[in-house]
């Protein structure tokens, strides 16, 4: 069972993929974000693996301020909805390298948060030989489920600033891909009709169950074209994925 990170924009199809592995018998690490209305089937991610990435983002905390489409700015615990520029590097002090080392869950690990569309790099050499496993839906379909599930008290985003967050996220995870590593790119549509199940397996060596993918937890649905803004990306996702819309 060889080791993997999880990763994608929130609202895509992560959550699906990685409640898959921890099933098979992967760590997904210790005190796991609960269940909830949003994420009924669970969400396999770890607290401490989520503040480490929130802390390695804060500092960049202006870089994504003052957006529109936000009803108030992020806090802490909400920057998976950042929108960081492709120019932001985040980058880890020492002093929370140790907090990494600490927080990555025996092997073999199954390690997902949204946030490492930004963070990746940062994580370096504790992932080597990981292998990278991207999802994503149509962008559409991710947008109306963020503007829909997003729910921090006073927190709303719309469906354009989801679409905003949904293009950051990819293309950033696009251009690290193209920096090498071993990646997996899959289409949550794959998840569900089986495909994509069998090819995560093969990738990892091990043995899936497919019927943990529950359409009737799929509520946001999307088709046709893309928003422009996210067409090549999204064209190049699938085509990663050998994936035809």
């Amino acid at each position: 069972m060889r080791d993997c990170v999880v990763l994608g924009c929130g609202r895509s199809g992560t959550s699906l993929a990685a409640g898959l592995l921890a099933r098979a018998g992967y760590n997904c690490g210790k005190d796991l974000l609960p269940p909830d209305e949003g994420g009924p089937a669970g969400f396999f991610e770890s607290r401490g693996v989520n503040a480490i990435n929130e802390a390695l983002l804060a500092p960049h905390d202006d870089a994504f301020a003052d957006r529109d489409g936000y009803s108030r700015p992020l806090g802490n615990g909400e920057r998976w909805l950042a929108v960081l520029p492709p120019e932001v590097k985040p980058t880890a002090p020492a002093e929370l390298r140790v907090h990494m080392a600490q927080a990555l869950p025996a092997p073999p690990y199954c390690c997902k948060d949204p946030r490492f569309a930004y963070t990746l790099e940062a994580w370096g050499p504790l992932f080597a030989g990981a292998l990278f496993v991207c999802v994503f839906r149509h962008p559409l379909a991710t947008a109306r489920s963020i503007a829909r599930e997003v729910r921090y008290a006073d927190l709303s985003v719309d469906a354009d600033a989801a679409l905003d967050i949904w293009m950051a996220v990819y293309s950033r995870i696009l251009s690290r891909c193209a920096g090498g590593g071993e990646w997996l790119f899959v289409h949550y549509g794959q998840l569900l009709d089986g495909s994509g199940v069998k090819r995560l397996a093969r990738a990892l060596d091990v043995a899936l169950d497919p019927s943990f993918a529950d359409r009737s937890l799929s509520r946001s649905t999307a088709e046709g074209e893309p928003p422009a803004r996210t067409a090549a990306a999204y064209e190049e996702l699938c085509a990663a994925a050998a994936y035809l819309p």
